[in-house]
């Protein structure tokens, strides 16, 4: 009895995983896989190809519009007194 109930849940089981690609296949794209991103690459270049401002979308990918980096800032303390804080920020 069960051998036969692991047997069905088994077959119950890949039919739902079936079932599941199947529909995922149609409605969006697959999961990125590891090592399979230059296919990606191209796959969200094409879409980006079918947007009005694509040349600044491509621009943008390509020339990045900030640089994330740590910056000194001058602040007053309670008392008045200038200190120098360090502060992780967007630079554009």
């Amino acid at each position: 009895m069960s051998n036969s109930n692991n047997n069905m849940q088994t077959q119950t089981s890949n039919t739902l995983h079936n079932a599941i690609m199947e529909a995922g296949s149609k409605d969006r794209l697959p999961m990125l896989a590891p090592g399979n991103y230059v296919q990606w690459k191209s796959k969200i270049k094409r879409y980006i190809d079918t947007k009005p401002n694509h040349e600044l979308i491509h621009y943008c990918l390509e020339n990045p519009p900030y640089e994330l980096g740590w910056k000194e800032k001058k602040v007053s303390d309670a008392d008045g007194n200038l200190t120098t804080t360090t502060e992780r920020v967007f630079e554009t």
